[in-house]
């Protein structure tokens, strides 16, 4: 138990006192092995590391849990590989024993984090610490950074403002503030707290590198190049940060610049992934073909093992022409994606089930139910028995859980055509269309019968039958992407024929991204928003009979396009801004019905949404549209 003075002094520390807090450690009588290990837990938080590892001799130890987890915590100050692995054996020990602090949990956890055995500190905080002590300040800290590292960004941001609320300045608590939020999609809210972790610790690059991913995030180009200056000598920084520069300086066009500084970051024995993707990207859209055949070649392994820089291949392959290679690369991206447990948003909505529920069903009766899905069947059906409201979720336990997990994350089927012969695209006056795309205001032409016969119906099979649609979204709509399987041959040829048909408005343009969205006919589309690209090339393939409102079903589109300083969160998401800014500019719609095998092409700077959604109930009911976007003309 802590002493009268030691209790006063975890209060000060907790509540971000230090000077008070250092004065009265070194001015009080230790009493008890809590009363030593407050001391050390101090004079460690306040960030008098040196102190720590004098206050070590000043006492006997007599509990097993203090002594080991005092020498746990002298191996964590040292930071050497071996030191923090011993250190964890000595805390992990500590917290087997009888009377141990929460404190001592707290280093047990961050040690665990260090050597990023993430599932065993998952599994002792559902074990021990369901309901941790609101006064913990310590213990909050390291379970918030836990969560971080387990990707719970919500959970990690709860924990972090718990703290706050306790201690404005806590600097720990204030960068993962910043970090969760940034995932959240906050960005100025993320700024703010990385602003604030800096004036507490301004020489730590960590700071420096989240102030740098805000400011690059929001196109505030030159303050992230002012953070970069700030954060000490070029040669002495994180390739991360490095990374960010190079991030900074392709934002503001200046590519000399942006190469050296993402080489500069790939220089070291520790690659920054961020600078390999950008860098990749950057020599694919300005076709700098031998400079990345020497970077691909220098760094083999690492490309070849990220599903964003293989993507990247992909789409050079496609911008060449060189479709079977594309096919490789992109089918290259779901096995790579297939190695890593997929993200699930959790609890799992409604409609997610229904859909996934229902394409099981139809290869099932196609014949075409592989073993995994077979046994996936019954797991989802158990709940899509309980369907039938939109807002509902299911958020199952343990094994029941990890069964779900597994059914829907699972990349069942995948209908792999060996090639698609003949033409992609219907017969249309290509030369007439591009002439109507530069002489209307907006930008926008529509394409009736824009793909052949056989094009359509292999789409559509696929649309229907691979399970590759695994981002789920609010109104109920799932989506698919190129990493994800979204690319069946027949698609690939779709862009490639399209991009030569139409020389003057995409020839210079390659194509940066293609997707699918699948709707659920009890709810509605997605919302207006613009899209970072120069071209937007939608179309729709459901059956009309499916459709029962013939003038509807389609897109709204605005004759107002994004402005150009726009981060994407305001463009993509910022549903308030964008009403506003729509009503100050007069926009106008442009109302484009639903067709089958019908394509809507146009600027896609200009917002656009789904129009009202009237289609007939079941599965190969669903609308279906697919989008290829090319050229990049927005802020990402």
């Amino acid at each position: 138990m802590l002493s009268h003075n030691f209790s006063e002094v975890k209060k000060l520390r907790s509540a971000g006192n230090f000077a008070s807090a250092l004065p009265l450690v070194h001015s009080s009588k230790i009493e008890s092995d809590e009363d030593a290990f407050e001391a050390m837990i101090c004079l460690f938080v306040s960030g008098n590391l040196e102190a720590v590892l004098g206050q070590v001799g000043r006492h006997e130890w007599k509990s097993k849990w203090s002594r080991n987890a005092s020498q746990a915590l002298v191996g964590l100050i040292a930071h050497k590989d071996a030191d923090t692995r011993e250190a964890l054996s000595l805390a992990r020990t500590a917290v087997s024993e009888p009377g141990v602090t929460y404190d001592a949990v707290a280093l047990y956890l961050i040690l665990l984090r260090i050597n990023k055995l993430i599932d065993e500190a998952q599994a002792y905080i559902r074990a021990r610490l369901a309901d941790p002590p609101p006064g913990e300040v310590f213990l909050h800290i390291a379970l918030a950074e836990i969560a971080w590292a387990a990707g719970n960004w919500a959970g990690a941001y709860s924990l972090a403002l718990s703290v706050l609320s306790r201690d404005m300045n806590n600097f720990r608590a204030l960068l993962i503030s910043s970090l969760a939020s940034y995932e959240l999609g906050n960005i100025h809210e993320s700024l703010g707290y990385a602003i604030r972790a800096q004036r507490i610790a301004q020489a730590l690059p960590a700071v420096a590198l989240q102030l740098m991913r805000c400011q690059n995030k929001i196109g505030d180009y030159y303050a992230a190049i002012a953070a970069f200056n700030g954060a000490g000598g070029a040669e002495n920084v994180p390739p991360e940060l490095h990374a960010e520069l190079g991030v900074a300086y392709s934002g503001l066009g200046d590519r000399d610049k942006a190469v050296d500084a993402y080489k500069k970051a790939l220089s070291t024995e520790r690659k920054s992934i961020l600078a390999l993707r950008n860098l990749l990207e950057l020599y694919v859209n300005s076709g700098a073909g031998e400079d990345l055949r020497r970077l691909v070649k220098k760094h083999e392994a690492d490309i070849h093992g990220n599903t964003d820089c293989v993507q990247l291949l992909g789409l050079d392959c496609l911008k060449r022409g060189d479709l079977d290679g594309s096919f490789d690369m992109f089918r290259k991206c779901l096995s790579l994606t297939r190695r890593v447990e997929y993200f699930l948003g959790w609890p799992v909505p409604e409609p997610r089930i229904r859909h996934d529920y229902e394409q099981l069903e139809l290869l099932h009766q196609r014949g075409r139910l592989t073993e995994s899905a077979a046994l996936a069947l019954p797991v989802l059906k158990r709940y899509y028995d309980r369907t039938g409201d939109v807002g509902k979720t299911f958020y199952p336990e343990g094994n029941d859980a990890e069964a779900l997990r597994g059914a829907l994350g699972e990349f069942h089927y995948w209908p792999d055509a060996p090639f698609f012969s003949g033409k992609a695209l219907g017969a249309t006056d290509y030369d007439a269309v591009e002439a109507s795309y530069f002489k209307n205001a907006p930008s926008l032409v529509v394409i009736d019968d824009f793909l052949t016969s056989p094009a359509l119906l292999e789409l559509r099979r696929f649309c229907e039958e691979a399970t590759v649609w695994k981002s789920q979204y609010g109104n109920g709509y799932v989506g698919t992407f190129l990493s994800e399987g979204f690319c069946p041959r027949v698609l690939l040829a779709v862009a490639d024929e399209l991009r030569r048909a139409m020389p003057s408005v995409l020839g210079d343009h390659a194509l940066i991204q293609a997707w699918a969205f699948k709707y659920d006919q009890r709810m509605r589309g997605i919302n207006l928003h613009a899209d970072l690209a120069k071209v937007n090339v939608n179309f729709w393939i459901t059956p009309d009979a499916a459709c029962e409102d013939r003038e509807t079903g389609g897109m709204v589109i605005y004759d107002v396009p994004a402005p150009r300083n726009w981060s994407f969160q305001d463009y993509n998401n910022n549903r308030a801004k964008i009403d506003a800014y729509m009503k100050e500019q007069g926009a106008r719609p442009h109302r484009v019905p639903y067709r089958e095998n019908r394509c809507v092409l146009f600027d896609s700077t200009l917002f656009h949404a789904t129009d009202e959604l009237h289609f007939k109930p079941g599965y190969s009911n669903r609308r279906v549209n697919i989008t290829l976007l090319y050229g990049k003309a927005l802020h990402f």
